[in-house]
C-alpha cells in the first residue's frame, strides 16, 4: 500500500512540472513576436572628408669631378659647380571618405532602436536592413623618404691608368696624372666613343648583326657608356617617386581654405606644423543654393512628425580645389554631408516593413526597400 501511494505521489509531481514548463514556453515569443523595445541606441551622422593623393619626384644632383674643363675640353658652357636636390609634385588627385560628425551624435527611441545599423565607428548605415560598412582604411605618411644611391657616385672615372710614368727628378718610382690629364683623356675617350656610335648608325645594313634587337643592344650600351663619361664634367642626376596621403575634414562653418600639407621645391613634402615649406590649400566652394532650398524643404510638414529619433543627411555639393599661391594645382567636384542638411525620417518609415540604406560617405538614402 505504501509502494502504490509513493509512486502515486511521483506521478503527480512529474505532471505538475510538465504542465508548469508547457505553460512557460507558451509565453515565449517568436521571431517576428518581440515585446517593445525600451531605451534607446546613440548612433552619429557621417561627415565627408577629403583624402588627397599626392606623387612628388625627388631629384639629387652631383656635379662633376671634372666640371671645371667641361667647356674647354667638351664644349658645355656653365657646367654645374655645386650638388643639389629639387622636390616636384607630378601628381595629384583626390576623393572622398566617411567618419563620424561629432556635432552629429543622436539617439534611437523605441522600437525603432532595435532596428538601425551601425558601421564600425557607430555611424548609422541602415534601417531594418542586414547592409554593412566597410571598415575604414589606414594610411601612413613617411616624411622622411629619400633616394636610393650607389656605393660609389663616381665608381668609373677613367679606363686608363692613373701613372704617367717615372719621375726621375724627384726620384720617385711613379708620378700621378694631374686631374686635368684625366679630364682631357675622357674628352678624348667622349669624342671617341661619339664617332663610334655614328660610324654603327651610318653602316651599310650589311654589315650590321641580322639581329634588331642585338643592334638596339649596341647602341644603347655606347649611349650608356658616352653618359657616363659625359656625367664627369656635367653631373649626374638620381631620382625616386615618393607617394603622399593626406586626410582632411573640413567643417561647414570653418574657413574656405584648409591647409592640406605643406611643399618645399628644395626640401619636398612637408608636414602641416612646419612652416619652411609654402601650404598648398585646400578651397571648398559650396553650391548655396542647393543648401538653402535644402533647408526650406527639410522643415517637417502636417502629418510628417517623427517621434523615433533618427534623422538622415541630404549632402551638399562642392567643388574642392587645391591651391599652390593662385596656381590651382587640381580640382574636383564632391557630394559632401556636412554641407547639405539634416532631416527627420517620419514614423511611417520605421513600422518595420520598410528597409533603407544610408550612403556611409554622405549619410543620403541610397535605397528604400520593403
Amino acid at each position: 500500500m505504501m509502494r502504490q501511494f509513493t509512486v502515486l505521489l511521483l506521478t503527480a509531481l512529474f505532471l505538475a512540472g510538465s504542465i508548469a514548463l508547457s505553460a512557460k514556453e507558451d509565453k515565449k515569443k517568436g521571431a517576428g513576436e518581440m515585446g517593445p523595445f525600451q531605451g534607446g541606441v546613440i548612433y552619429t551622422l557621417p561627415r565627408t572628408g577629403i583624402r588627397i593623393m599626392a606623387e612628388v619626384t625627388q631629384e639629387k644632383f652631383f656635379h662633376g669631378p671634372y666640371y671645371e674643363f667641361a667647356a674647354k675640353y667638351i664644349g658645355v658652357k656653365n657646367a654645374p659647380s655645386t650638388d643639389g636636390e629639387t622636390w616636384k609634385i607630378t601628381d595629384l588627385k583626390m576623393e572622398t571618405f566617411g567618419a563620424p560628425d561629432p556635432a552629429e551624435v543622436h539617439k534611437a527611441n523605441g522600437a525603432a532602436a532595435s532596428m538601425i545599423s551601425l558601421s564600425d565607428e557607430g555611424v548609422l548605415v541602415g534601417i531594418n536592413s542586414s547592409v554593412k560598412a566597410e571598415s575604414s582604411k589606414a594610411f601612413t605618411t613617411d616624411f622622411t623618404p629619400t633616394v636610393d644611391l650607389p656605393h660609389e657616385i663616381w665608381s668609373e672615372m677613367s679606363m686608363h691608368s692613373y701613372f704617367a710614368g717615372k719621375d726621375s727628378l724627384k726620384h720617385l718610382s711613379d708620378k700621378f696624372k694631374t686631374f686635368e690629364e684625366k679630364a682631357v683623356e675622357a674628352a678624348q675617350d667622349i669624342i671617341k666613343l661619339r664617332k663610334r656610335k655614328a660610324l654603327l648608325l651610318a653602316s651599310k645594313y650589311d654589315k650590321l648583326p641580322p639581329d634588331g634587337q642585338a643592334y638596339q643592344v649596341m647602341v644603347d650600351q655606347l649611349n650608356k657608356i658616352i653618359g657616363d663619361y659625359e656625367s664627369l664634367f656635367i653631373g649626374k642626376t638620381f631620382k625616386a617617386n615618393h607617394k603622399y596621403v593626406f586626410e582632411v575634414i573640413p567643417d561647414s562653418k570653418s574657413g574656405k581654405a584648409l591647409v592640406a600639407f605643406r611643399f618645399s621645391p628644395v626640401s619636398g613634402v612637408l608636414p602641416e606644423s612646419n612652416v619652411s615649406g609654402k601650404p598648398i590649400l585646400l578651397e571648398l566652394e559650396p553650391n548655396a543654393e542647393l543648401t538653402r532650398n535644402g533647408e526650406q524643404k527639410a522643415t517637417p510638414s502636417a502629418g510628417e512628425m517623427s517621434t523615433n529619433g533618427l534623422v538622415y543627411r541630404t549632402p551638399g555639393s562642392v567643388v574642392a580645389r587645391l591651391l599652390n599661391g593662385s596656381d590651382v594645382l587640381a580640382q574636383a567636384r564632391f557630394a559632401m554631408a556636412q554641407f547639405g542638411v539634416v532631416a527627420p525620417l517620419p514614423d511611417g518609415l520605421i513600422n518595420g516593413e520598410y528597409s533603407i540604406e544610408f550612403h556611409p560617405v554622405t549619410g543620403a538614402i541610397r535605397r528604400i526597400g520593403n
